[in-house]
């Protein structure tokens, strides 16, 4: 399979909406950890995080309300460097690592890759 030739940071465009409920008004964005290049997806709406992928039954909250505090990778648990982790491109991953890391089908209609009639990816 080609790997999309996109590599600018994913937006709360490029996420599949169909497959996330929570609050009802889903802003949805991809983030990755820059250490350990874990993936997940924030509900910037309500704070929840979608941290492990292939489970989207585990959540947990990402609501800091102290300036001081930070984040940290639901995986490596390394902290963020920044307290408002969505000002910050460092944060997104791009399309080609959001398939590599095999969560393609989390990835809105218009950037997955369309499939031969046959099922096969083109």
């Amino acid at each position: 399979m080609s790997m999309p030739s996109n590599l600018k940071p994913l937006t709360d465009q490029d996420v599949d909406y169909d497959l996330f409920h929570c609050c009802g008004d889903e802003d949805l964005v991809f983030l990755r950890c820059e250490h350990c290049g874990h993936i997940w997806v924030e509900c910037y709406e309500c704070s929840t995080w979608y941290v492990d992928l292939n489970d989207l039954s585990r959540q947990e909250s990402s609501f800091l309300s102290d300036t001081d505090a930070r984040l940290s990778c639901p995986s490596c648990h390394r902290a963020f460097a920044h307290w408002d982790h969505l000002a910050h491109d460092r944060y997104f991953p791009n399309a080609q690592q959001v398939v590599e890391a095999g969560l393609e089908r989390f990835l809105a209609p218009h950037l997955r890759k369309a499939k031969e009639p046959d099922g096969r990816r083109d």
